[in-house]
């Protein structure tokens, strides 16, 4: 059969979006040192969680506390880029949780989202090679047909790995799944966990959608 020629053009539906932030680095290594230093005082609080596979969590009100004022405005200014840059319309947003994760070498943490918020968020205050990456998997419906691939691009691979470095702060959509691959390097993984939501949101977001 001869070839025929075909013209054709391509466009990239319902993309999913990850949008990453710094701040300068003299701000940042002033931020980092204090979060540091308020996470791991709170290794023997009652309220801290020892996981298993070398891991804890601090409880999830960090933001509440005084040595993370300067990170929620790091995170809200952030947020609000990224709200304006989906062109989305709301009066104000607010932290609903905010906990730091210590993984020590060989942790991992299971695929998850954060349901009951509209961003989902990660700041990476220690990473080193071999900790350095968040694992987000497709949210389109799995299919059962699945032929032999060459390539895995954005358009067939069920997860894709992206590689961060500290004082990264990561923004994605609260539904989208994501995991952390085992910690292969010798040191903790230090990250800070938040979400963040409408804080008018029950007031006056919620209005039918006729």
């Amino acid at each position: 059969m001869n070839k025929m020629n075909i013209s054709s053009s391509k466009q990239s539906l319902f993309p999913t979006s990850v949008w990453k932030y710094q701040l300068q680095k003299n701000e940042q290594k002033h931020l980092n040192q204090k979060l540091t230093n308020k996470i791991l005082s709170l290794r023997s609080n009652k309220d801290s969680v020892i996981a298993a596979n070398n891991k804890w969590y601090t409880p999830r009100n960090l933001h509440e506390t005084p040595e993370f004022s300067m990170f929620n405005e790091f995170v809200l200014q952030a947020s609000k880029l990224c709200l304006n840059d989906m062109h989305i319309d709301y009066e104000d947003l607010k932290i609903t949780g905010c906990w730091g994760n210590v993984s020590g070498p060989g942790a991992t943490h299971h695929s998850h989202s954060h349901p009951n918020n509209y961003l989902s968020g990660c700041y990476y205050l220690y990473v080193n090679e071999g900790s350095n990456t968040i694992r987000f998997h497709d949210p389109k419906p799995r299919q059962n047909i699945r032929p032999p691939i060459r390539k895995f691009t954005h358009e067939t691979a069920e997860t894709i790995n992206m590689t961060v470095q500290s004082g990264d702060l990561l923004l994605f959509p609260h539904w989208l799944v994501h995991s952390v691959d085992e910690n292969q390097s010798k040191d903790n993984r230090i990250t800070i966990a938040f979400n963040i939501m409408f804080s008018n949101y029950m007031a006056d977001m919620v209005a039918p959608m006729w």
